[in-house]
């Protein structure tokens, strides 16, 4: 037992040494996770009037989530697992009493694909919630729900798969189930971690696992338990930690927190673009450029080598959202699907826009932003492909979306 305590304690040490917090979201909907997929994309998971939904989001631009529609197979969908640092997500979906199954998901050049399913064992559960958490290796299923053999309301569970079906979850006993709710278990390592109904407050709590048994479980420290309000949802990588803090029972608010040494870059502009109807205003196309020019004439017999010259006209137009130097998640999934059919080694040209609002060098400063934002998600997830890629910024005159955008031009 002191071994197990020990090792508890130092886990609870690293969460409390030199580590910075970080608001990632702060919203009236009721929130029931938040994750961090491979760099830069936040799942969040909201519970709405007809369901429960997962939404997606750069890193950064929390509050400009889109539902994301792959992902929400179900009537009730929830991240359950899955390795998230190499883009890698488990979800469970729950469409009808008996239609329920976690679907392992890919993030692929900009998309979710879909994999493989996992069958969900049979539960008796008499508790209106269900919380789930799926190992890496998909053969240990911890179970939040109220089930036979209950210490109180929900507790934890473990079921194990033995290559044919799972095993009748076993109740993971005092050591981490009370009188009251335990939910939203997380297995990290070697380290269990949930949350525990205390009133009308929720707090984190974790115990150190050996061989599938829990040791006694510890609150975490103060920095990711707020005084007497909800907190749930824990998870965490080696270099961050992210959980939802609830607070108010008449005007509910959900917040969601990074803690941990990762940056999260600066999302918004850096001048306050207005909000207007577009300007009917012709945009002149730049004219076919060299992108390479020769200094020199080489005096030679030999034929001259033909230099790149970029398209006179843009290949594909991405609009940016107000005030945002990153493209959404929707217009960064077209351009995914644009750079899948492009040959290796291919080069572009990526021109930022800001429009006429604002002062001369700020402005110019966002449209050289906006280039490299796009040039930054083809180095990350089309490095394989080795592309070619020069940035460009220009102000416009005129106000509003129609001017607030990134353009692409191939270079032949």
């Amino acid at each position: 037992m002191k071994k197990i305590i020990y090792t508890i304690g130092l886990i609870l040490g690293a969460l409390t040494v030199g580590q910075a917090q970080t608001k990632l979201l702060e919203t009236n909907a009721e929130m029931a996770g938040v994750a961090l997929l491979g760099e830069d994309i936040l799942l969040v998971t909201k519970k709405e009037g007809d369901g429960q939904y997962l939404y997606t989001a750069r890193l950064g631009e929390a509050k400009a989530t889109e539902r994301a529609i792959v992902l929400n197979a179900g009537r009730i969908n929830a991240i359950v697992g899955g390795d998230l640092a190499a883009g890698e997500v488990f979800v469970y979906h729950k469409s009808g009493r008996k239609q329920e199954r976690i679907t392992r998901y890919k993030w692929t050049n900009g998309e979710f694909v879909k994999g493989e399913e996992v069958r969900v064992p049979r539960l008796r559960n008499h508790s209106y919630n269900l919380g789930l958490y799926l190992t890496e290796d998909q053969r240990q299923l911890y179970i939040a729900a109220e089930l036979g053999g209950s210490q109180g309301y929900d507790d934890l569970y473990l079921s194990e798969w033995n290559g044919k079906s799972w095993s009748r979850p076993r109740n993971l006993g005092k050591q981490v189930n009370s009188d009251q709710a335990e939910f939203a278990p997380f297995v990290r390592n070697d380290s269990l971690y949930f949350s525990r109904q205390e009133g009308e407050a929720a707090y984190i709590y974790g115990a150190a696992l050996q061989n599938g048994q829990p040791g006694e479980a510890v609150r975490l420290p103060g920095v990711v338990n707020g005084k007497e309000t909800y907190n749930a949802y824990f998870s965490k990588r080696a270099d961050y930690t992210l959980w939802v803090t609830g607070t108010g029972k008449e005007a509910p608010r959900y917040v969601a927190y990074m803690l941990g040494e990762r940056s999260v870059p600066v999302a918004t502009a850096t001048v306050e673009e207005a909000e207007q109807a577009p300007v009917e205003q012709a945009v002149s196309e730049p004219a076919v450029e060299k992108v390479l020019k020769q200094t020199v004439e080489p005096i030679s017999e030999e034929p001259a080598v033909k230099a790149p010259v970029r398209a006179a006209t843009p290949t594909l137009v991405l609009y940016n959202e107000f005030n945002r130097v990153h493209l959404s998640l929707s217009e960064l999934a077209g351009l995914s699907r644009f750079l899948r059919l492009q040959p290796e080694g291919a080069s572009f040209v990526i021109k930022g826009y800001s429009d006429g609002y604002g002062e001369p060098a700020a402005k110019q400063r966002v449209s050289e932003q906006r280039a490299q934002s796009v040039k930054a998600y083809i180095q990350l997830y089309f490095a394989d492909k080795a592309f070619r890629v020069e940035v460009e910024g220009e102000v416009l005159q005129g106000k509003g979306k129609a001017h607030r955008k990134t353009e692409l031009y191939t270079v032949q």
